[in-house]
């Protein structure tokens, strides 16, 4: 059965993909390959709605979400009043960037003792709370629910089929085999420290790149 995480379905892979394994088996690899995905850009790519994140401020013009690709902020709320949508924007949808537009978000955090305390340490206190939708319809969130058109940017379903293709291609080998000789039943291993091929080949990360959230 698909996952909602599912960056393709079966019907994406070439046929010698679809017959190298087993049914369930190709679901697995299916899903672990889009997990890796997700994991490569650095936030989950599958609609979600109504995300409910605490979010910790240092005080400045800016609140960073964790996640990404966010696609409308529907609520923010300070110390528990709601604030008005005008007060704020959502600057960056890949970065999960909101801007204040007035004034600055309050400091949550610790402070320091005395007559006067000042800001220490930025953290997530709860006294900030936003509310927002993020992610694309994927394939796999298409096949359990027909009602959903997909809206996953092509060139992150292009990353998942090329990370499914990799696994598939890795099926039943060591993970740091750089090459093999069938015939002549020989194999040599990658070396160093980190050894062994990435989970992503080259092509996939090159076409994840403009999505991609570094922290």
């Amino acid at each position: 059965m698909p996952a909602p995480q599912d960056l393709l379905t079966a019907e994406l892979l070439p046929l010698a993909a679809r017959t190298a394994v087993e049914g369930p088996r190709l679901g697995l690899f299916i899903t672990a390959a889009s997990e890796a995905v997700a994991a490569y850009v650095g936030y989950p790519l599958h609609r979600r709605l109504g995300v409910v994140e605490s979010v910790a401020s240092t005080g400045g013009p800016y609140l960073w979400l964790a996640g990404g690709a966010v696609r409308q902020v529907v609520r923010v709320e300070v110390r528990g009043v709601e604030l008005d949508a005008e007060s704020y924007a959502l600057e960056s949808a890949l970065m999960g960037r909101l801007v204040a537009r007035s004034s600055r978000w309050p400091f949550t955090g610790t402070w320091s003792a005395g007559v006067s305390p000042t800001p220490l340490e930025a953290r997530d206190t709860g006294e900030v709370v936003v509310t927002y939708d993020a992610g694309w319809v994927t394939p796999g969130q298409a096949a359990l629910d027909g009602t959903l058109q997909v809206d996953l940017p092509a060139a992150i379903q292009l990353a998942g089929v090329e990370a499914v293709m990799a696994a598939l291609s890795r099926d039943g080998k060591p993970g740091d085999v750089a090459s093999e000789n069938i015939g002549g039943t020989s194999m040599s291993y990658f070396a160093g420290e980190g050894g062994g091929r990435a989970a992503l080949p080259s092509t996939a990360r090159q076409m994840l790149t403009p999505y991609r959230r570094l922290r």
